[in-house]
This record gives structure tokens, sequence and C-alpha cells, in this order.
């Protein structure tokens, strides 16, 4: 694990403990403080599953920035994250961001993380950490988008670097390892083994104890169904264990966010027999 930076420097803390009480999924404990806020969580139309919005307070990622964020998941608890806004990384001359986030998933609990894109500005330099400690029969739907932010001279690749590292441990068993590392600056990052000449990423990560090769061969068919008049590239692949990751290449975060959704509702209608519900953020 990569050694965090000392906790008397943190720009914002955060930490969410979720159990289910009998009836619903409830929080047990919520901290946070400085730049990061939690609002009180909302269970959309009558769901027995909160979801909880993360609030960066000042709007956006500063150079010499860096957060911490826990999200605990007992026993047989559900719960949905996501983020209010994009995470808005600016211009680091001087130094870099850094992002350490911790998921901690118990026995049948299912965790859903549905973030907004990561926009990183010109000259931005942004480093992010993500542990997901998992049982063999929870659960986790994570996403990520990286988009480049506005550039003046409409260049596609302005940011120094963003580095995306996770890894996913089930049992105490590393079993994914996932080094993601554009640095414009030093690699021709739209060519080939990069970009392949698209300008926006995105990463899904799903775990469930019932993913097989025939719901992976169908969740392919999905993306492509919900892809099909739009300019992007598609890739799945079964993890090592109990699981996928999908990449999508596209120039567009809205061609992703379609996409993705559209695997999140028929994994989520076929494995627990409900509907996605829309976030309401606008």
């Amino acid at each position: 694990m990569p050694r965090e930076t000392n906790q008397r420097a943190w720009t914002g803390q955060l930490d969410i403990t979720v159990f289910h009480n009998g009836r619903r999924s409830v929080a047990r404990d919520i901290f946070f403080e400085k730049a990061l806020k939690v609002m009180r969580p909302i269970y959309l139309n009558g769901s027995a599953i909160p979801t909880f919005y993360i609030v960066n307070v000042g709007g956006g990622y500063l150079d010499g920035d860096r957060y911490k964020m826990n999200f605990n998941v007992e026993d047989d608890a559900h719960v949905t994250l996501t983020s209010q806004g994009a995470t808005k990384i600016y211009k680091t001359l001087e130094d870099h961001v850094e992002q350490y986030q911790t998921f901690n998933l118990e026995h049948h609990s299912y965790l859903e993380y549905v973030g907004d894109p990561i926009i990183a500005y010109a000259n931005a330099n942004f480093f992010q950490f993500n542990r997901f400690n998992l049982r063999s029969t929870s659960s986790l739907f994570y996403t990520d988008i990286v988009t480049p932010g506005y550039d003046r001279n409409d260049a596609n690749f302005s940011y120094q670097q963003i580095h995306l590292l996770n890894e996913i441990y089930i049992d105490d068993q590393l079993v994914v390892f996932d080094n993601l590392r554009l640095n414009p600056d030093k690699e021709c990052v739209s060519g080939i083994g990069y970009m392949e000449g698209y300008t926006h990423l995105g990463s899904c990560y799903f775990i469930h104890p019932k993913v097989s090769q025939k719901l992976i061969d169908r969740v392919y068919e999905v993306m492509k169904s919900s892809a099909q008049h739009d300019d992007c590239r598609l890739a799945i692949s079964q993890l090592p264990t109990h699981g996928f990751n999908i990449r999508i290449l596209a120039f567009k975060t809205q061609v992703i966010e379609q996409v993705l959704n559209a695997v999140q509702s028929h994994v989520v209608q076929t494995l627990y027999n409900r509907s996605v519900n829309f976030l309401r953020k606008y």
C-alpha cells in the first residue's frame, strides 16, 4: 500500500459506517472534517438502501491537497455512494493532489460507488489510491471516469499526470492490482496501448459471488447495444475471482455514463431484482 501523508496534513477526511438494522441499512457512524462533507443519507424511491452524496466544499482539488476517505459496510448492509459533482483537479505547479479511499465490505454486503468524472485541467497532477477489502460473499460495483479539462489551446492532454491505483482483496488475498498511469509529458498517451486516439476513459469493477461467464457475455451485449450509435471502444475482462472489469474509450463523458448505467441496471436487475435509482443531481 502506498505511504499516506501525515494525518495532520489532510485537507479533508471522511469516514462512514453502514449496518443493517433488520429492516434497512442505516449509518452507524459518520465523520467528516475540513474540505470534505457528506450529506444526510437519502432513501430514494422508498428504497431500503441509503444513498450518500460526498461533497468537496472547496469546489475542486488544489495544489498540495490530500484527502482520505474510509467506507465500512457491515454484514448484510447495502449502500450507494456518489459525489455531488465532478472531481475537478486544477493546476498543480509546485506539488500534486493525493486521494486515498478504503472500502471495507463485510459478509453479504453490497456497495455501489458511482462518482462523477475526474476532470484534470492544464498542468494538473493527481494520484488516487483505492483499496477494496471484500469477503467472499460481499459485492462491489465501482466506476471511475477520467476526463480532460478545458484548455485554452484546445489540447486534449494538457494535464501533467493522472495516476489511479486500485487494489482489491478478497478474504485478505490480493486478487486485482490495477495501475493506470497517464503521463502526457513523458508518453504519447493518445497512441496505441493508451487512449487509442480517444480522450475519455471509463473503468468499472463488478464483483459478486454469482458472476459467471454467461453473465459476462450478456453484459458485453448490453454494452454494445447501449453504445451502438456512438464512437467508442469497449472491453470487458473476467477477474481472477467472481467478477469482471470494464474499460471504455470515448470522446464524451455522457457516452461512458450511458454504457456504465446500462451495465449497472442489468446486473442489479439480474442479481438483486430491483431498478437502479436515479441520483437526482440536476
